[in-house]
């Protein structure tokens, strides 16, 4: 049986590396898609475009402006009045508008309140909530320095002192970059080993097969076994050679933790490969219900929303995903460098999970051959 396994698992391979459409998808995969994810993808704000309209026209309202500075901010103009406003929100043309009343400069130097109005375009959530921030707290601080400067002494303050623990430059293209390679993994999970068996169907091969010395059992082996080899090794090239020699993110000793959960992830989610394959005639049944299933478990691992942002009954069933596990336990060992004796409760909740989806998947494959 031995000899008949590792005989059909060289022939997956051999067959994976003569499909040029499908190894080019995958040195994609593993490659351009991981660079596009870092550099293509930034979460800090960057050239964001604004107008001001200045009803003040006074010196330190202008000086107030002078803080939002590129490349973070991208000043376009003055506005001349409130009604431009709405018009340049709605094509468009700026993020935001900040409003300086007339009484800004009176206001200031009596000690008053003041209120500056910012006008921050909706319909770009993510950069409109950045630009708030940001912008609040350059008024804030103009406003302490303001009066600092004034009373000629420091006003009692307190200071929040900043230190970011394993991602020290808060680079996003370091969580985009890792987290694509986690969604490409499991994209390649589901997709590899069903269109391998799916192959076979199409090519009317099942039925020799039906009748020869090869069992069911070793046929399906062989195509998890061959395709898995390919996505592990992809991982282990992409990591060393896209995440730390062309992106610099660092590997550290505990890398081999991060290989160990990425096998057993690798493995046991395979069964929700074998379950697409007993529910596929084509590859492009394949295709379709691959979408079908990857979504859900992108959306409920916790890589694109964070856990606390969902809704009660999503976070919940985030606990049966095999990926949140996955996740978790790699993103330790490769930012925090964690060893094995924290990341193996992962391993053993990728196991508890992933074992059942592998005997079902298996299960059902079985019964559609």
């Amino acid at each position: 049986m031995l000899v008949r396994l590792t005989s059909l698992i060289i022939k997956e391979l051999l067959q994976f590396f003569r499909d040029k459409s499908l190894l080019i998808f995958v040195l994609y995969l593993f490659t351009g898609d991981l660079y596009i994810a870092a550099n293509g993808i930034d979460l800090t704000l960057k050239n964001a475009r604004f107008y001001v309209l200045d009803e003040s026209l006074s010196l330190n309202s202008k000086e107030l402006i002078s803080r939002f500075q590129p490349p973070t901010f991208n000043f376009q103009g003055y506005l001349i009045d409130e009604k431009m406003i709405e018009k340049i929100l709605s094509e468009d043309k700026a993020v935001a508008v900040i409003v300086i009343p007339k009484d800004f400069d009176e206001n200031l130097k009596n000690g008053k309140g003041n209120q500056i109005a910012l006008y921050v375009n909706g319909s770009e959530t993510s950069v409109g909530y950045l630009f708030a921030g940001y912008a609040s707290e350059i008024v804030t601080k103009f406003a302490l320095e303001y009066r600092k400067k004034e009373l000629g002494k420091n006003l009692p303050i307190i200071e929040l002192k900043q230190r970011v623990l394993y991602n020290q430059n808060t680079d996003s293209n370091i969580f985009m970059s890792i987290t694509e390679l986690f969604s490409v993994i499991t994209l390649l999970i589901l997709i590899l080993p069903a269109s391998a068996i799916i192959r076979e169907k199409t090519n009317g091969n099942l039925e020799m097969i039906m009748i020869s010395p090869i069992s069911i059992t070793e046929f399906m082996i062989s195509k998890i076994i061959a395709m898995n080899i390919v996505i592990i090794t992809g991982v282990v090239l992409s990591s060393i050679l896209i995440l730390n020699l062309l992106l610099k993110i660092p590997l550290n000793s505990n890398f081999f933790n991060f290989i160990i959960l990425t096998i057993l992830y690798v493995f046991t989610s395979s069964g929700l490969s074998m379950f697409i394959a007993s529910l596929s005639n084509n590859m492009l049944q394949v295709s379709q219900i691959t979408i079908i299933v990857l979504m859900p478990i992108l959306y409920l691992s916790g890589s694109w929303t964070p856990f606390e942002s969902m809704p009660y009954i999503f976070q919940k069933l985030t606990y049966l995903s095999p990926l949140k596990y996955y996740l978790e336990g790699s993103f330790s060992v490769i930012l925090k460098g964690l060893g094995f004796d924290f990341v193996y409760k992962y391993m053993l909740m990728i196991l508890a999970l992933g074992i059942p989806i592998f005997a079902s998947g298996a299960y059902f494959l079985k019964k559609r051959i």
